[in-house]
Protein backbone atom coordinates (compact mmCIF):
# COMPACT_ATOMS: atom_id res chain seq x y z
CA UNK A 1 0.00 0.00 0.00
CA UNK A 2 1.71 3.52 -1.13
CA UNK A 3 2.66 5.54 1.99
CA UNK A 4 0.71 8.92 1.74
CA UNK A 5 3.61 11.93 1.40
CA UNK A 6 3.71 13.76 4.75
CA UNK A 7 2.47 17.33 4.44
CA UNK A 8 6.10 19.33 4.15
CA UNK A 9 6.82 22.62 6.76
CA UNK A 10 6.50 25.84 4.74
CA UNK A 11 10.28 27.44 4.86
CA UNK A 12 10.27 30.97 5.08
CA UNK A 13 11.43 32.84 2.23
CA UNK A 14 15.02 33.50 2.54
CA UNK A 15 16.08 37.25 3.56
CA UNK A 16 18.26 37.33 0.16
CA UNK A 17 15.13 36.14 -1.99
CA UNK A 18 12.26 39.05 -1.26
CA UNK A 19 13.31 41.02 1.50
CA UNK A 20 10.24 42.77 0.99
CA UNK A 21 8.31 40.16 2.57
CA UNK A 22 10.34 40.76 5.93
CA UNK A 23 10.32 44.55 5.72
CA UNK A 24 7.00 45.08 6.77
CA UNK A 25 3.74 44.75 4.47
CA UNK A 26 1.53 47.76 4.25
CA UNK A 27 -1.35 47.64 6.76
CA UNK A 28 -4.81 47.88 4.85
CA UNK A 29 -5.67 51.53 6.03
CA UNK A 30 -2.08 52.38 4.72
CA UNK A 31 -3.25 50.70 1.19
CA UNK A 32 -6.93 52.51 1.19
CA UNK A 33 -4.76 55.83 1.98
CA UNK A 34 -2.67 55.44 -0.89
CA UNK A 35 -5.95 54.25 -3.52
CA UNK A 36 -7.68 57.44 -2.10
CA UNK A 37 -4.64 59.49 -2.57
CA UNK A 38 -3.83 58.40 -6.02
CA UNK A 39 -7.43 59.60 -6.90
CA UNK A 40 -7.02 62.64 -5.31
CA UNK A 41 -3.64 63.20 -6.77
CA UNK A 42 -4.73 62.05 -10.28
CA UNK A 43 -7.81 64.63 -10.63
CA UNK A 44 -10.23 61.91 -9.64
CA UNK A 45 -11.08 63.59 -6.90
CA UNK A 46 -11.40 67.19 -7.14
CA UNK A 47 -10.88 69.84 -4.20
CA UNK A 48 -14.25 70.33 -2.35
CA UNK A 49 -15.61 66.84 -3.44
CA UNK A 50 -17.10 65.37 -0.70
CA UNK A 51 -15.89 60.93 -0.07
CA UNK A 52 -18.57 58.60 -0.12
CA UNK A 53 -20.68 58.11 3.48
CA UNK A 54 -18.92 55.55 5.72
CA UNK A 55 -20.99 52.72 4.80
CA UNK A 56 -20.40 53.10 1.26
CA UNK A 57 -16.29 53.00 1.64
CA UNK A 58 -16.92 50.07 3.70
CA UNK A 59 -18.60 48.19 1.37
CA UNK A 60 -16.11 49.80 -1.73
CA UNK A 61 -12.94 48.47 0.32
CA UNK A 62 -14.52 45.58 1.96
CA UNK A 63 -12.92 46.68 5.20
CA UNK A 64 -14.57 47.83 8.85
CA UNK A 65 -14.96 50.87 10.51
CA UNK A 66 -12.20 51.50 12.43
CA UNK A 67 -9.71 50.15 9.57
CA UNK A 68 -11.83 52.92 7.37
CA UNK A 69 -11.13 55.76 10.21
CA UNK A 70 -7.89 55.19 10.43
CA UNK A 71 -7.24 55.27 6.63
CA UNK A 72 -8.96 59.07 6.35
CA UNK A 73 -6.92 59.88 9.94
CA UNK A 74 -3.72 59.06 7.41
CA UNK A 75 -5.01 61.42 4.54
CA UNK A 76 -6.29 64.24 7.08
CA UNK A 77 -2.94 63.83 8.71
CA UNK A 78 -2.09 64.75 5.26
CA UNK A 79 -3.76 67.68 4.55
CA UNK A 80 -5.40 66.05 1.52
CA UNK A 81 -8.62 65.55 3.33
CA UNK A 82 -10.68 67.79 6.24
CA UNK A 83 -12.85 65.92 8.11
CA UNK A 84 -16.29 68.05 8.59
CA UNK A 85 -18.86 67.28 11.53
CA UNK A 86 -22.49 68.26 11.88
CA UNK A 87 -25.16 67.98 9.55
CA UNK A 88 -22.50 68.58 6.29
CA UNK A 89 -20.26 66.01 8.02
CA UNK A 90 -18.08 63.74 5.89
CA UNK A 91 -14.68 63.96 4.61
CA UNK A 92 -14.10 66.52 1.75
CA UNK A 93 -11.45 66.36 -0.16
CA UNK A 94 -8.78 69.35 -0.20
CA UNK A 95 -5.74 69.99 -2.85
CA UNK A 96 -1.92 68.78 -2.05
CA UNK A 97 -0.69 72.55 -0.25
CA UNK A 98 2.57 73.29 -0.12
CA UNK A 99 2.24 74.70 3.42
CA UNK A 100 1.83 71.58 5.24
CA UNK A 101 4.50 70.08 3.45
CA UNK A 102 6.63 72.97 4.29
CA UNK A 103 6.17 72.39 7.94
CA UNK A 104 7.30 68.76 7.47
CA UNK A 105 10.42 70.24 5.42
CA UNK A 106 11.25 72.13 8.30
CA UNK A 107 11.01 69.55 11.11
CA UNK A 108 13.04 66.95 8.81
CA UNK A 109 16.00 70.16 8.76
CA UNK A 110 16.17 70.60 11.94
CA UNK A 111 16.48 66.46 12.98
CA UNK A 112 18.81 67.07 10.81
CA UNK A 113 20.72 70.00 11.91
CA UNK A 114 20.46 72.53 9.05
CA UNK A 115 20.27 75.98 9.62
CA UNK A 116 18.59 79.15 8.35
CA UNK A 117 21.46 79.70 6.41
CA UNK A 118 21.53 76.17 4.96
CA UNK A 119 18.54 77.11 3.68
CA UNK A 120 19.80 80.61 1.97
CA UNK A 121 22.22 78.67 0.75
CA UNK A 122 20.44 76.06 -0.97
CA UNK A 123 17.81 79.33 -2.27
CA UNK A 124 21.49 80.73 -3.89
CA UNK A 125 22.08 77.57 -6.12
CA UNK A 126 18.35 77.28 -6.84
CA UNK A 127 16.96 80.72 -8.28
CA UNK A 128 20.01 82.34 -10.14
CA UNK A 129 19.90 80.18 -13.03
CA UNK A 130 16.58 79.94 -12.90
CA UNK A 131 16.43 83.82 -13.87
CA UNK A 132 18.54 83.28 -16.67
CA UNK A 133 16.19 80.91 -17.99
CA UNK A 134 13.08 83.56 -17.50
CA UNK A 135 15.76 85.58 -19.30
CA UNK A 136 15.59 83.35 -22.35
CA UNK A 137 11.88 82.46 -22.27
CA UNK A 138 9.75 85.80 -20.96
CA UNK A 139 7.76 87.51 -23.47
CA UNK A 140 6.72 90.68 -23.50
CA UNK A 141 3.47 90.57 -21.85
CA UNK A 142 5.03 88.61 -18.82
CA UNK A 143 7.58 91.48 -18.37
CA UNK A 144 4.86 93.85 -18.29
CA UNK A 145 2.79 91.67 -15.65
CA UNK A 146 5.93 91.29 -13.69
CA UNK A 147 6.10 95.02 -13.82
CA UNK A 148 2.26 95.24 -12.67
CA UNK A 149 2.64 93.37 -9.60
CA UNK A 150 5.92 95.23 -8.33
CA UNK A 151 4.01 98.60 -8.59
CA UNK A 152 1.52 96.93 -6.39
CA UNK A 153 3.74 95.15 -3.84
CA UNK A 154 5.34 99.09 -3.67
CA UNK A 155 2.12 100.25 -2.17
CA UNK A 156 3.28 97.66 0.83
CA UNK A 157 6.30 99.17 1.65
CA UNK A 158 6.60 99.62 5.74
CA UNK A 159 4.81 96.33 5.98
CA UNK A 160 7.07 93.64 6.91
CA UNK A 161 4.73 90.44 6.58
CA UNK A 162 2.85 91.84 3.91
CA UNK A 163 5.41 93.33 1.62
CA UNK A 164 7.69 90.18 2.23
CA UNK A 165 4.55 87.81 0.91
CA UNK A 166 4.01 90.04 -2.04
CA UNK A 167 7.98 90.05 -2.69
CA UNK A 168 7.61 86.32 -2.27
CA UNK A 169 5.02 85.64 -4.90
CA UNK A 170 6.38 87.89 -7.47
CA UNK A 171 9.66 86.22 -7.29
CA UNK A 172 7.85 82.40 -7.58
CA UNK A 173 5.61 83.73 -10.33
CA UNK A 174 9.01 84.67 -12.14
CA UNK A 175 10.62 81.43 -11.61
CA UNK A 176 7.16 79.49 -12.67
CA UNK A 177 7.87 81.52 -15.69
CA UNK A 178 11.05 79.77 -16.81
CA UNK A 179 9.23 76.67 -17.18
CA UNK A 180 10.77 73.77 -14.52
CA UNK A 181 7.88 72.85 -12.83
CA UNK A 182 10.59 70.79 -10.11
CA UNK A 183 12.70 74.02 -9.43
CA UNK A 184 9.12 76.35 -9.35
CA UNK A 185 7.98 74.19 -6.20
CA UNK A 186 11.52 73.78 -4.99
CA UNK A 187 11.61 77.59 -4.97
CA UNK A 188 7.96 77.47 -3.19
CA UNK A 189 9.18 75.19 -0.65
CA UNK A 190 12.43 76.86 0.32
CA UNK A 191 10.22 80.17 0.43
CA UNK A 192 7.74 79.42 2.95
CA UNK A 193 10.81 79.06 5.55
CA UNK A 194 12.00 82.31 3.96
CA UNK A 195 9.50 84.71 4.17
CA UNK A 196 8.45 83.60 7.81
CA UNK A 197 12.12 84.30 8.52
CA UNK A 198 12.05 87.73 6.78
CA UNK A 199 9.21 88.77 8.47
CA UNK A 200 10.01 88.14 11.57
CA UNK A 201 13.61 90.13 11.53
CA UNK A 202 11.57 92.99 9.50
CA UNK A 203 9.19 93.08 12.85
CA UNK A 204 12.13 93.99 14.75
CA UNK A 205 13.91 96.20 12.47
CA UNK A 206 11.38 99.19 12.02
CA UNK A 207 12.58 101.97 9.31
CA UNK A 208 15.45 100.32 8.60
CA UNK A 209 13.54 97.63 7.17
CA UNK A 210 11.55 99.65 4.91
CA UNK A 211 14.80 101.03 3.40
CA UNK A 212 15.86 97.33 3.27
CA UNK A 213 12.41 96.92 1.36
CA UNK A 214 13.01 99.88 -0.69
CA UNK A 215 16.59 98.81 -2.16
CA UNK A 216 14.53 94.74 -2.82
CA UNK A 217 12.29 96.81 -5.21
CA UNK A 218 15.26 98.49 -6.58
CA UNK A 219 17.19 95.17 -7.20
CA UNK A 220 14.15 93.50 -8.68
CA UNK A 221 13.73 96.30 -11.12
CA UNK A 222 16.66 95.94 -12.18
CA UNK A 223 16.87 91.95 -12.58
CA UNK A 224 13.26 92.74 -14.61
CA UNK A 225 15.45 94.79 -17.34
CA UNK A 226 17.99 92.77 -17.57
CA UNK A 227 15.38 89.44 -18.71
CA UNK A 228 13.19 92.55 -20.79
CA UNK A 229 16.94 92.74 -22.55
CA UNK A 230 17.62 89.30 -23.20
CA UNK A 231 20.44 89.25 -20.78
CA UNK A 232 20.50 85.38 -19.13
CA UNK A 233 24.29 85.68 -18.44
CA UNK A 234 23.56 89.25 -16.37
CA UNK A 235 20.90 88.25 -14.70
CA UNK A 236 21.95 84.80 -13.56
CA UNK A 237 25.00 87.04 -12.08
CA UNK A 238 23.32 89.83 -10.43
CA UNK A 239 20.24 87.66 -8.55
CA UNK A 240 23.10 85.71 -7.39
CA UNK A 241 25.22 88.41 -6.02
CA UNK A 242 22.04 90.23 -4.97
CA UNK A 243 21.05 87.03 -2.88
CA UNK A 244 24.25 87.02 -1.02
CA UNK A 245 23.83 91.02 -0.09
CA UNK A 246 19.91 89.72 1.35
CA UNK A 247 21.71 86.74 3.13
CA UNK A 248 24.49 88.43 4.94
CA UNK A 249 21.94 91.02 5.70
CA UNK A 250 19.11 89.04 6.63
CA UNK A 251 21.60 86.57 8.99
CA UNK A 252 23.71 89.48 10.35
CA UNK A 253 20.96 89.80 12.90
CA UNK A 254 22.57 86.56 15.34
CA UNK A 255 18.66 85.42 15.56
CA UNK A 256 19.18 82.12 17.48
CA UNK A 257 15.72 81.34 16.12
CA UNK A 258 15.27 77.54 14.66
CA UNK A 259 14.28 76.82 11.40
CA UNK A 260 11.21 74.50 13.86
CA UNK A 261 10.65 78.14 15.68
CA UNK A 262 9.47 79.82 12.45
CA UNK A 263 6.46 77.31 12.30
CA UNK A 264 4.66 78.20 15.74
Amino acid sequence: MPRTPKASNPQPTPIGADRSLFVRAKKVPELMASDIRKRIVRGDLREGDTLPPEAELMIQYSVSRPTLREALRILESESLIVIRRGGIGGAMVMRPMLDATARHFGMILQDRGATVQDVYKARMVIEPPAMADLARAATKAQVAEIKKRLDAAEELVGSSAKYAHAITEIREYMISLAGNITVSLLTRLVDEILERYSARIGEARGEEWAQLQRKSQRSLRKLVGLVEAKDFVGAEKYWRTHLQEAANYLLSTGSATTILDLFD
